[in-house]
């Protein structure tokens, strides 16, 4: 197999063990033998080709969430970053309806859960992203039309993704260390912008985001940017476009908003008419924005949706507001 070796190397970095690795290697094989393009290697196909692969695990029932972080990581590892991004897309939306149908389950018992759920279905383990808007959008009609705005949004707004709170514990540390909400918002987002420059200079992925020096220049000249700032009692926080690259090239207002949508089971429904999937989807985004403040201050903070793009804004942006444990850190 092309590039093995340094295919090895990468999945001990991600922390593979051999067994994982091995499995992931045999996908590979079976990749490479039949969705190379006329060269003979992955590089050397199509995005269309290596898509229609990838269905064909799905027609045949064999995709899997491991199978296609294989793929993706492989493609990183001999340079087809293109089909990188585009397998991570194909990532980004496992797991997340059927864990939202769950959380509605456990706030709202089994007899709402089903009366709501009732004729849902929702895409199989490696369908596209562009498969998700409809099945996305059917979710939340159900949910407000069974659970009125204020209850479907306390469903939505969770951390869906299951990141564990160990991730943000060195937060609660340094907010700890530094004594001050603003000193620790300002330290947070330096050190991002310091991450975010290592990945232009060599060249390597962020997640699933190209990053040049504009994007640095960009995210460096603000700080609510995958950081925040605070005003008063409320910390408040801008998503950085999903495709920062192509979104600062781009001049079309609503291509921009199709590339800051970070949601993939709604982006591509962004049209000059508005958005298939409801906005009121975007508390999950809160949710998920929301969750390092929730670990950073050792309590439950609020968040609520100021703008979005599925709501026809330009940029995605939250109010954080802060719990009345952190007035000590408010100068």
């Amino acid at each position: 197999m092309y590039k093995e070796a340094e295919f090895v190397d990468r999945c001990k970095l991600r922390g593979l063990d051999d067994a994982a690795t091995a499995r992931s290697v045999a996908v590979l094989r079976a990749f490479e033998t039949d969705a190379a393009g006329p060269g003979g290697a992955i590089v050397d196909a199509s995005l269309s080709e290596l898509e229609a692969y990838v269905a064909g695990l799905v027609e045949r029932g064999i995709a899997d969430e491991e199978s296609l972080m294989a793929i993706a990581r492989y493609c990183t590892v001999i340079g087809y970053e293109r089909a990188a991004i585009r397998m991570l897309a194909y990532l980004l939306p496992i797991g997340v309806l059927p864990a939202m149908a769950e959380r509605l389950r456990a706030l709202e018992g089994d007899e709402t859960a089903d009366r709501a759920l009732l004729g849902l279905s929702f895409p199989p383990v490696g369908s596209p992203p562009e498969a998700y808007p409809k099945a996305t959008a059917s979710l939340v009609a159900a949910l407000s039309d069974e659970l009125g705005e204020e209850r479907t949004e306390r469903v939505l707004k969770c951390n869906v993704h299951g990141i564990p709170e160990a991730a943000y514990l060195p937060e609660r540390a340094r907010l700890a260390e530094l004594g001050s909400v603003d000193a620790w918002l300002l330290d947070f987002h330096g050190r991002l912008v310091e991450e975010l420059a290592g990945h232009a200079a060599d060249g390597t992925l962020w997640y699933e985001q190209k990053i040049t020096d504009a994007v640095v220049d960009f995210v460096r000249a603000n700080r609510e940017i995958q950081g925040g700032v605070r005003v008063g009692d409320t910390i408040y926080v801008s998503k950085i476009p999903y495709d920062p690259d192509r979104f600062l090239r781009e001049s079309d207002a609503l291509e921009r908003r199709r590339l800051a949508c970070h949601c993939p089971l709604a982006a591509s429904s962004i049209t000059e008419d508005g958005a298939g999937v409801p906005a009121a989807w975007c508390a999950c985004s809160a949710g998920y924005e929301k969750f390092k403040f929730d670990v950073a201050f050792g309590e439950e903070t609020q968040a609520t949706v100021i703008s979005s793009v599925l709501a026809g804004d330009p940029v995605c942006r939250f109010a954080i507001r802060l719990p009345s444990s952190a007035a000590g850190l408010i100068p």
